[in-house]
């Protein structure tokens, strides 16, 4: 595995799944995503990789590139991908888990309470229905919020692991990592070398702060391969640039061990967007990834609709757009088996990959115990 941390030469633009052409939306004040959806990354890693194997960015690629870096959007090849990761100094940022509620003061958001799964009850979900409820002794339940637009440090990522509740320096806003800057763009008729008539738009871009950069995780690449670091790549919106350099790609965080989660009951944190059938997050259906685990609770916000595009030549558009788990996602599981979860596929930091596409970057996430 190697380290990849990307940073910023000038403001970044990413997109969402939504439609973003002449007279199908409007065409002002088009905000960026940050931090952008795994394809966005993966797609500039791999072109870069092919660049450094003498692909010029327009013909096909060889059979030697296609069998280590796949072909097309389906197909990855040898190589898996972890990330984006959100840096700071080269230091992991984690979306806070929507589990982990708090109150906003004049200084900032505080963490005050977790969320943990209730009592069955009968409701318009069905009957034995187990919602998130307030642990602890926490009195003015009706001011707490999710933490939305923060971000925890690796250790107060640990410390939510293990049921508590991070410290006021482990919070790290949104406000202090990126700015937004708005830009105006138009359509060029490069015959008449004027501007197009009613093409016009405006979008707001990503400044990062100084030290924030994208980290990633890139595994399968064989010994022979030039790695990538050191380069300036394209990504995302406009063609804007990146620096490639060097990445520990530790991501800090102090996993539980074997016997902490032996209770049979586990949380599943979401670091990267999941990729998940509607019956696995409902409870319907088993993870078969974590030895046939039931969800019976969870915290969630709103799915993301990420899409894509496919840039080889003979198929040349637009992907179809899926809906997936946003990080910071928890599902909180019953383990039937201790057995056959502790045979499971665990990565090498300890980590775990569920649903599809984790090749790709989805599916990536960390078990923590159910708040008391």
């Amino acid at each position: 595995m190697i380290g990849v941390q990307l940073h910023p030469v000038d403001t970044w633009f990413f997109r969402s799944g939504v439609p973003f052409t002449a007279d199908s939306a409007p065409q002002e004040n088009i905000k960026s995503l940050f931090p952008p959806y795994p394809p966005t990354l993966v797609g500039a890693l791999r072109a870069a990789l092919a660049r450094g194997r003498g692909w010029k960015g327009r013909e096909n690629w060889t059979r030697e590139i296609r069998d280590m870096l796949g072909d097309g959007p389906n197909d990855l090849g040898q190589v898996s991908i972890d990330g984006p990761f959100l840096l700071r100094d080269g230091q992991p940022l984690f979306p806070v888990p929507r589990h982990l509620l708090g109150v906003t003061e004049e200084d900032g958001w505080h963490p005050k309470a977790l969320l943990r799964p209730g009592e069955p009850v009968q409701c318009d979900l069905g009957d034995e229905v187990r919602l998130p409820v307030v642990g602890g002794s926490y009195s003015e339940v009706e001011k707490l919020k999710t933490g939305d637009d923060q971000w925890l440090t690796a250790a107060g990522m640990t410390t939510t692991l293990r049921g508590g509740l991070p410290g006021k320096d482990e919070i790290v806003p949104s406000s202090r990592l990126w700015s937004w800057e708005a830009r105006i763009g138009l359509e060029r008729d490069t015959k008449k070398r004027t501007a197009k008539e009613g093409m016009l738009y405006s979008t707001q871009h990503i400044r990062p702060a100084a030290g924030v950069s994208l980290g990633a995780r890139v595994s399968g690449l064989s010994k022979d391969w030039k790695s990538p670091l050191g380069d300036l790549v394209p990504l995302g919106g406009e063609g804007r640039l990146a620096g490639l350099v060097t990445w520990d790609a530790n991501l800090g965080i102090d996993l539980l061990p074997g016997d902490v989660l032996r209770s049979g009951k586990v949380g599943v944190f979401a670091l990267s967007p999941l990729d998940v059938d509607h019956d696995v997050y409902v409870g319907k259906a088993p993870i078969e990834e974590l030895g046939g685990a039931h969800v019976v609770s969870a915290c969630l916000d709103r799915p993301q609709r990420i899409g894509g595009w496919d840039s080889r030549p003979q198929s040349f558009g637009p992907l179809p757009i899926r809906s997936v788990l946003p990080p910071g996602s928890v599902l909180f599981c019953e383990m039937p088996d201790w057995e056959r979860f502790e045979a499971m596929d665990l990565t090498g930091s300890g980590l775990v990959r569920i649903g599809s596409r984790t090749e790709w970057g989805f599916g990536l996430a960390v078990l923590g115990v159910w708040p008391n």
